[in-house]
């Protein structure tokens, strides 16, 4: 059972959104299902601790995506912790929201300490291309962190998943560096969980120890299983995680009605 206090952690990803406030992809269009994802999480838990947002807010890689995305967010900007995806433009992401994240080494990720917890971002980006990496220098930041606070429960948040999903198109796209990861991870327990977007579909596995979740997509849903691209009909989601100053921790996906 949960104890008291804990820290409310609100996940969006993959929004993909264009410039231009109402072009549609495949017959869907972005920004309205934003909208919505946005009035969902007014109507259930405002007073969450802190959003992040796991990559692919841009569809279109250009500075005015992200003034749009800022604009939409509101005063939930001082609450926004945010990393790029492979369709994102990660200088115009740190220009438009400079505070919501820090460079690191050219990269675009971020810290937060919280009751019992450390929260770390990692940049999975790799120019032109779809599948995602860390890189040396960023797992070596990241093994740094963890040795600085050994005691204290970890949360990684990336956009390409570090484990396979079963879909034939997307495994060939996800983390290429996930063992590397993994054997990083073989020597810090601490680390509790993982979540991640990319596949636009809700998967889990584990990687060293740490339970992995994938996050349903604010724009269109993937069909799971398959081995090419196929679009899922229904509604946005985003997940909800929810962090005990004693370690425990637990995590649901809220699917918006209405689209």
């Amino acid at each position: 059972m949960m104890v008291e206090p804990a820290t409310t952690i609100v996940q969006l990803t993959d929004c993909h959104l264009f410039s231009e406030p109402d072009e549609a992809s495949r017959g869907i269009e972005k920004r309205q299902r934003l909208r919505q994802v946005l009035e969902d999480i007014r109507g259930r838990d405002p007073d969450f601790d802190l959003l992040v947002v796991t990559g692919d807010t841009a569809h279109d890689e250009v500075l005015g995506t992200y003034e749009i995305f800022r604009e939409e967010l509101g005063e939930w900007v001082e609450r926004l912790r945010i990393i790029p995806g492979n369709h994102d433009d990660r200088v115009s992401l740190r220009r438009v929201l400079p505070d919501a994240s820090q460079g690191i080494g050219g990269r675009a990720g971020f810290q937060v300490d919280v009751a019992g917890w450390l929260v770390l971002g990692l940049d999975s980006h790799v120019a032109d291309d779809d599948s995602g990496e860390l890189g040396a220098e960023q797992l070596e930041w990241l093994r740094s962190r963890l040795e600085t606070q050994p005691e204290v429960n970890a949360l990684l948040c990336i956009h390409h998943p570090p484990i396979a999903v079963g879909s034939e198109w997307l495994d060939g796209i996800r983390l290429q560096d996930a063992t590397e990861l993994e054997q990083l991870l073989v020597a810090y327990p601490q680390v509790q969980l993982i979540i991640s977007g990319h596949v636009h579909q809700e998967a889990s596995g584990l990687c060293a120890g740490a339970r992995v979740y994938t996050t349903p997509a604010v724009a269109r849903q993937f069909r799971p299983r398959t081995n090419d691209l196929e679009i899922e009909p229904g509604p946005p989601g985003y997940r909800v995680v929810e962090l005990g100053a004693d370690g425990a921790w637990s995590t649901r996906v809220i699917r918006c009605s209405g689209m």
